[in-house]
């Protein structure tokens, strides 16, 4: 099976153990652009290690992770770092912004330390982004002054800002619940269609999906179910 550059993101026979103790065990799939992608299950079932392999946060132990085609399993610690910043956003359990700046400051820095973009360019951009995530009136506002649904708004904004192939989205239903996790989720699906990445979000099994989702059930390191197979990859 060829490797394809149409999907952002691959994974090819993926294994391996993470730092909290979560695995995975020869998982192979596929991530296209544009869609929401959900991996459903519990926290020990091999999610969490999912979602850090295909982030490029840590190293299986066999397999291979391809952005576009391109394997990155040969690749130092310092490219790896490089490629995550310009291919990836993320937006973890935590919001982790920065209290002392404001929100257009949080959001624009990867403009900054990633893109290199003209002040102009920047400024434009993510009031654009924010804007996208409903927070057109809290440019200058300190995060701290943020509700904790904004906060997660923020940092999905962050994460966009740089255009990346794949939005990363830890632990979805953590912490928002009711209308503020819906409207959240909805608005994942949005990104997904209006920029183009592929998000991949981990969430427990409660999560509400719509057909519209591509949903991964992980279960003892495994997909033990997957919504809709991609065709080159269930031949």
């Amino acid at each position: 099976m060829p490797a394809s550059a149409t999907h952002p993101l691959e994974l090819r026979n993926v294994s391996g153990t993470c730092t909290d103790g979560t695995a995975i065990n020869a998982i192979t799939t596929a991530f296209s652009a544009g869609r929401l992608h959900l991996l459903r299950g519990a926290n020990e079932g091999g999610k969490n290690a999912l979602f850090r392999f295909a982030g490029l946060l840590e190293q299986p132990v066999e397999g291979e992770v391809l952005i576009y085609g391109n394997a990155t399993r040969n690749l130092d610690d310092d490219a790896r770092t490089e490629l995550r910043a310009q291919r990836f956003g993320f937006a973890f359990a935590a919001p982790f912004l920065l209290s002392s700046f404001s929100v257009i400051e949080n959001v624009a820095m990867p403009l900054f330390k990633i893109s290199q973009v003209d002040p102009e360019e920047a400024r434009r951009r993510t009031e654009a982004m924010l804007e996208f995530v409903g927070l057109s009136g809290a440019v200058e506002a300190r995060v701290e002054e943020l509700a904790e649904p904004a906060q997660y708004r923020v940092a999905i904004a962050r994460g966009l800002v740089n255009e990346p192939a794949a939005l990363l989205v830890e632990n979805l239903d953590g912490v928002l619940t009711g209308v503020d996790l819906e409207e959240f989720v909805e608005m994942l699906r949005k990104a997904a269609t209006t920029f183009g990445p592929a998000i991949i979000a981990t969430a427990s099994p409660e999560i509400k999906t719509q057909p519209s989702d591509r949903v991964l059930d992980i279960h003892n390191g495994s997909i033990a179910r997957d919504s809709e197979c991609l065709p080159e990859i269930c031949e």
